[in-house]
């Protein structure tokens, strides 16, 4: 039998990764942003981060490429919300490139995550928000190779 491996929850990883990144920023637009994976349906979040994994493929027998969205919601009802949405999926952007040759820690897996590449399938592009189309949301596509470890 050849050997195969376990991946980590990719979505996890980055939920992780860019909780910890946020809460250290300084910037007015990132304070109180939630980061998640779930929306409840037909809502609209007013400061909300959701990753989802959207595919992605084996690279090797060790290393899984997840391909993940994160969709970007900024609606305080202030007329800098446009900005601000803008601007937080850029430093979203920049956080999730910035895993590069990181390790992340994540809840009931037995050793750091080793994040060894990052590619951009789709930069910050404003599309209709998914419960209201008269909204509007940011979203973006990275790909992050996760080590994985033995079976």
């Amino acid at each position: 039998m050849d050997a195969v491996a376990l991946y980590p929850d990719a979505e996890l990883v980055a939920v992780t990764w860019l909780r910890a990144r946020l809460a250290e920023r300084t910037e007015p637009y990132a304070a109180g942003v939630t980061v998640g994976t779930k929306v409840a349906p037909g809502s609209s979040p007013t400061k909300f981060v959701r990753i989802r994994r959207l595919g992605g493929v084996e690279l090797h027998m060790v290393a899984d490429s997840p391909r993940l969205q994160a969709q970007v919601w900024y609606s305080t009802g202030a007329t800098t919300d446009e900005k601000n949405r803008n601007d937080l999926a850029q430093l979203v952007w920049a956080l999730l490139r910035g895993v590069r040759g990181q390790d992340v820690t994540v809840p009931d897996w037995p050793r750091p995550v080793t994040c060894y590449r990052v590619a951009t399938f789709a930069g910050p592009t404003p599309v209709p928000d998914p419960a209201d189309a008269a909204r509007t949301i940011t979203q973006l596509t990275v790909e992050i190779g996760l080590r994985g470890r033995p079976a």
